[in-house]
């Protein structure tokens, strides 16, 4: 049995939807063939074979697992390069954030512009609970990825507002913080409900037992959500007035 790959697999699935969109069949294959060449490896599926009933994904992901870890990584930096990828804003992001992934890994201090290269000017408290819940997702342990992903978003909530305050409890803090960016009461309001059903999710799904009602989809969308507030939050702290 081959070496388990560190690279959670939660940073790779939305890669691989989008990619499918942008490259026919033939390409993908044509790329993954002759990277994994140049690294002496031999892909599984390729144009000889009858990928008729294959879809462009399973061709990629089947494809890039004759690769080692950090063979993906450089995969998916050569993948970036392309004209037609570099030019779609939000895969090209998705990649970047794969990439800042190896840094974390790797101890690197390389900046990108991502979800946890903007953390790194907050407490490293932050960007570890975002990693762990990436790391738990792709073990399939949803319960310790929401834990970690909602600890997340709390302590950044709280490094913004210099509250103590529970996430619950933030709603006056976080509102002076919002309104002192220029933030309008109608987006506030909007962010405050959004944090109440997240936060209602939270408690009766994942904080007091196993999340076995939520499906790895549902969990993923609670997890995107959770990056959307914290990019948005990061934007509003970097505001200049």
């Amino acid at each position: 049995m081959g070496k388990k790959s560190i690279i959670p697999y939660v940073l790779l699935i939305n890669i691989e939807d989008q990619i499918q969109s942008f490259m026919s069949k033939e390409q993908i294959i044509d790329f993954t063939e002759a990277f994994a060449k140049s690294v002496g490896k031999e892909v599984p599926i390729t144009e000889e074979n009858d990928v008729f009933f294959t879809t462009s994904k399973d061709i990629l992901r089947q494809n890039i697992d004759c690769l080692s870890d950090d063979e993906k990584f450089e995969f998916m930096a050569q993948l970036q390069k392309i004209s037609y990828i570099k030019c779609n804003p939000e895969l090209d992001e998705e990649i970047t954030d794969l990439l800042a992934y190896q840094d974390q890994i790797n101890g690197s201090l390389k900046s990108r512009n991502n979800i946890s290269s903007l953390l790194s000017a907050y407490s490293p408290k932050i960007r570890q609970q975002w990693i762990k819940a990436c790391v738990f997702f792709d073990q399939d342990d949803y319960r310790n990825s929401l834990d970690n992903v909602r600890l997340a978003v709390e302590l950044l909530v709280k490094e913004l507002t210099k509250s103590q305050a529970s996430l619950e409890n933030q709603q006056k803090d976080l509102g002076n913080f919002l309104k002192a960016k220029g933030i309008g009461k109608q987006v506030r309001n909007y962010l405050h409900s959004i944090l109440n059903i997240y936060e209602k999710i939270q408690n009766n799904e994942a904080k007091h037992d196993i999340p076995d009602t939520l499906s790895q989809e549902e969990v993923m969308f609670i997890m995107n959500q959770s990056y959307v507030l914290m990019k948005f939050l990061i934007d509003c702290d970097n505001k200049a007035f």
